[in-house]
C-alpha cells in the first residue's frame, strides 16, 4: 500500500510506509496545507524518471491485438514475452495498429511511459514509434503455452516420490497406488510381475479408460486426485498416438493435482510434455513395477541399517555417559576422602560417648535398686520385730486370761465349799484390773 507522510518536520516529502504515527494523523500541518489525491498523482507523474524513459529503446515481443477501440488516436494492445506469459501494455497508433498482425513477433523502436491512475496505481506502457520487423512468431501459441506450463511446474516444484514412499514405510503405512491404463492394455500384468512379492505391500488399483480421449483422461485424473492416493500413474505400452500426451488440457490437469503424478508411457525416444511435467518419469510400465519393488526393499534395508546404527550410537553414548559419571563419582570420593575419614571418626567418638553415658546410667540404676532393696529389707525386719512383739504380748494376755479364768473357777469351787461371795467378787475385779493394765503396756 502506498502512503504519503506529510509531517510538520518535512512538509511535502513522500515515503513508503505501512504505519502512521499519532503525530502523522494530525488533520493538517502547521501551515494548514492539504494534499488532494489528484495532487499526489501529479507529484508522482512529475517525479524523476529512469534513464530508459529518457531515450528511444529497441523492443521485441509477440504482438497481441487486443485493442478494440481508439482512445485519442491510440489502441491499447499487448506485447508478450516470446517464452513466457509476461506481458505489458503496448500503445500503437491507429495506422500501426492496422498494419500489425496478431500473434507475430515484432521488433520496433519505442519508449517507456508511465502513468499514475486515479486510484493510485502506476501503469507502465511501451509506445511504438517505428516498426522494424514483423515475422512469424518463433514459438507458436501452443508452444508458448507449453513453456508457460513448464515454468508454472518449476515454480510450484516437483513432488518427491522417493521421500514420500520412504516416509510412509517408516510410519508403517500402506501405500496407495492408482494406475490409469488403456481399456485393452495388459500393462497391469507387466507391473505386477515386475513388483514380484512386493505387490502385496501396496494397495494398487488399475483404472481402464480410453487413452485416446483427452476429456476422459482429464476427468479421470481429477476424480482420482480427490481419493487421497499416494501416487497416481498414467501408464501404457509403446505404440502410436503418443501425441495425446502433448495435450494441454491433460498437462494442465496434472499440474493442479495434489497427488504425486508419475508417467510410464513406454516411449524412450521422445519425451512428451506430460512426462516433463510429471513428478516421476519411467520409460516403461515394467520399469515402474521394478521401481515400486526396489524402493520398498531399499527403504527397509536402509531402515534396518539406520536402526542398527542408532542402537550402536545410543549404546556408545550411554557407555560414554556411564563411564563419565563413574569417573565423576570416583573423583568426588577421592576429593572428599579426608572429610569422610573425619566424619567417620567424629561419629565413632560420639557413639562411644553415648555408650559410656548409657553404661553410667545403668550402673546408677543398679546401685539405686540395690539400696532400695536393702532399705526394704530393713523395713521388713522392723515390721517383723514389731509383729513378733505384738504376738508375744497377745500370747501373754491370753495366758493371763487363762489364769484369771482358772482363779475364777477355783473361787467358784470354794464358794461351793462355803467361801464368802464377797471374796469372789473382789478376786474377779482385781483380775480384770490387772488384765487391763497389761493390755495398755
Amino acid at each position: 500500500m502506498l502512503s504519503v507522510i506529510l509531517g510538520p518536520e518535512k512538509r511535502g516529502t513522500m515515503a513508503y510506509t505501512n504505519t502512521v504515527t499519532q503525530e502523522e494523523r494530525t488533520p493538517s500541518d502547521e501551515s494548514g496545507v492539504f494534499f488532494s489525491p489528484s495532487s499526489i498523482v501529479a507529484i508522482f507523474n512529475a517525479a524523476t524518471v529512469t534513464k530508459e524513459e529518457k531515450k528511444i529503446i529497441q523492443v521485441r515481443g509477440v504482438f497481441r491485438k487486443v485493442g478494440t477501440a481508439n482512445y485519442g488516436g491510440y489502441y491499447y494492445d499487448k506485447l508478450k514475452d516470446e517464452a513466457s506469459d509476461n506481458s505489458i501494455t503496448l500503445l500503437t497508433s491507429a495506422l500501426m495498429h492496422n498494419q500489425l498482425e496478431d500473434n507475430k513477433t515484432i521488433e520496433f523502436n519505442g519508449f517507456i511511459s508511465r502513468k499514475v491512475e486515479k486510484d493510485g496505481k502506476i501503469s507502465i506502457y511501451i509506445n511504438l514509434i517505428e516498426l522494424l520487423a514483423q515475422r512469424v512468431n518463433k514459438f507458436s501459441e501452443e508452444e508458448t503455452k507449453k513453456i508457460e506450463l513448464l515454468n508454472k511446474k518449476v515454480e510450484r516444484g516437483f513432488k518427491d516420490l522417493d521421500a514420500h514412499i520412504k516416509n510412509a514405510i517408516f510410519h508403517n503405512k500402506r501405500i496407495s497406488v492408482k494406475v490409469i491404463m488403456g481399456r485393452s492394455g495388459i500393462i497391469d500384468a507387466d507391473i505386477k510381475r515386475a513388483m514380484e512379492e512386493a505387490v502385496t505391500l501396496y494397495d494398487i488399483e488399475f483404472y481402464r479408460i480410453s487413452l485416446a480421449s483427452p476429456t476422459e483422461i482429464t476427468r479421470t485424473i481429477q476424480a482420482l486426485d480427490t481419493q487421497g492416493a499416494d501416487l497416481l500413474c498414467i501408464a501404457r505400452g509403446g505404440g502410436e498416438n503418443l501425441e495425446i500426451f502433448e495435450n494441454l488440457a491433460i498437462c494442465e490437469a496434472i499440474i493442479e493435482t495434489q497427488t504425486i503424478i508419475a508417467s510410464a508411457i513406454g516411449h524412450a525416444q521422445d519425451v512428451s510434455l506430460f512426462e516433463k511435467l510429471a513428478d516421476k518419469k519411467f520409460i516403461t510400465p515394467t520399469q515402474f513395477g521394478n521401481y515400486l519393488k526396489e524402493i520398498y526393499n531399499n527403504t527397509l534395508e536402509e531402515f534396518e541399517q539406520s536402526k542398527a546404527k542408532l542402537v550402536h550410537d545410543i549404546s556408545t553414548q550411554l557407555t560414554a555417559n556411564y563411564g563419565k559419571q563413574v569417573q565423576n563419582l570416583t573423583d568426588q570420593l577421592k576429593s572428599n576422602s579426608e572429610l569422610y575419614e573425619k566424619t567417620l571418626a567424629e561419629t565413632r567418638r560420639s557413639f562411644e560417648a553415648q555408650q559410656q553415658l548409657l553404661q553410667n546410667k545403668l550402673k546408677g540404676f543398679e546401685e539405686l535398686s540395690a539400696r532400695t532393696s536393702l532399705e526394704k529389707n530393713n523395713l521388713h525386719a522392723m515390721e517383723i520385730g514389731t509383729l513378733k512383739q505384738q504376738l508375744q504380748s497377745l500370747q501373754e494376755q491370753q495366758l493371763q486370761k487363762d489364769r484369771l479364768i482358772q482363779q475364777a473357777q477355783r473361787i467358784a469351787a470354794e464358794k461351793q465349799k462355803g467361801i464368802s461371795i464377797g471374796w469372789l467378787v473382789v478376786a474377779v475385779i482385781v483380775g480384770l484390773a490387772i488384765g487391763l493394765m497389761l493390755a495398755h503396756r
